[in-house]
């Protein structure tokens, strides 16, 4: 199988609900797990968003613990999309014999063509030891009945915190549909001026909601297609946002364009996600001025970016 192949499945097919879950189980007990259980969250936040490279260089200190295979599949399947085959091919180079060898990552081991000889007949006693340490479990992991109450986590997943975040764009795209009928309804007051351009100014209005439609599933190709047209009346930020989003994810968009949304659109409720944006894409560009970007993101409490911009500028 192709490794870019592989990757894509990888990160479709894990069970992210599941691995977050566990490290919440192992926190209970062990306090070096709360961490890395906190950190996994903006992990598969930063993955859900496309955030590739941000998202496997933090993964790797959880690599070095004692996780499921599972985890250092997901870190192989980062590794792929953020730098390639070679890097993903250190990357596992660098895992205990005893990950390498687990029969969870015999895919991996075929797509890197490794040869196992090298690790030697000693192997086989170490490997019925930690066999039990890594993914999938035959059976769940069984809390130990020290307490009397039994501790309950609750985590939220990277769809959880998507669709939390698509529904308040969705309110947003609503607000500014009913300023747009307002608008309308005081221009049919109005003397009507003009009146043969409507049909051709008609067929060019973007479909903010289909846009929408269309970005929730990731079809960002099909979305881009109708951002060709002009927005309605009361619609320019929400279409302009679209428009920098679709962009953002066909590797289009440049700090530039952001800058100019932000300059036009002040105080734009789509603020903070174009800011954090901007404080990626400069990052990603090795421009200082990401740290200043990403503190006002951070400032911006009670918003959906502003706890992971804290995350990223502490590390």
């Amino acid at each position: 199988m192709d490794i870019r192949t592989l990757a894509e499945r990888e990160l479709s097919e894990l069970p992210l609900f599941d691995m977050t879950e566990w490290l919440a189980r192992k926190g209970e007990y062990d306090p070096s797990f709360r961490l890395v259980a906190s950190e996994f969250g903006v992990i598969t936040t930063l993955l859900d968003h496309g955030y590739y490279e941000e998202a496997s260089e933090r993964i790797v200190p959880l690599l070095g613990m004692k996780v499921p295979a599972a985890f250092h599949r997901l870190g192989l399947a980062l590794e792929v999309k953020a730098n390639g085959k070679k890097a993903a091919k250190r990357r596992f180079r660098s895992f205990s014999s005893a990950v390498i060898q687990h029969s969870d990552l015999a895919e991996w081991r075929q797509a890197f063509k490794f040869d196992k000889k090298w690790l030697g007949l000693p192997l086989v006693v170490g490997l019925a030891a930690v066999a039990l340490v890594f993914w999938p479990d035959s059976e769940p992991p069984v809390v130990t009945p020290d307490e009397p109450d039994e501790v309950v986590v609750e985590t939220v997943t990277e769809e959880e915190a998507l669709a939390e975040r698509l529904e308040e764009l969705e309110a947003e795209v609503a607000r500014l549909e009913e300023e747009n009928e307002k608008l309308q309804d005081s221009d049919e007051q109005k003397p009507k001026e003009s009146t043969e351009e409507a049909p051709d100014t008609s067929t060019d209005v973007v479909p903010l909601a289909e846009v929408e439609s269309l970005v929730q599933d990731k079809q960002y190709e099909k979305a881009d297609r109708l951002l060709d047209g002009k927005a309605k009346v009361g619609q320019e930020q929400a279409v302009g946002f679209y428009r920098l989003l679709v962009d953002n994810k066909l590797g289009q968009a440049d700090i530039a364009d952001y800058a100019a949304y932000l300059e036009s659109y002040p105080e734009s409720g789509y603020k903070a996600d174009v800011l954090w944006m901007k404080g990626i894409a400069e990052k990603k560009a090795n421009d200082p001025a990401y740290r200043e970007t990403l503190t006002t993101v951070s400032e911006m409490e009670g918003t959906y970016w502003a706890p992971i911009a804290k995350s990223v500028l502490e590390e």
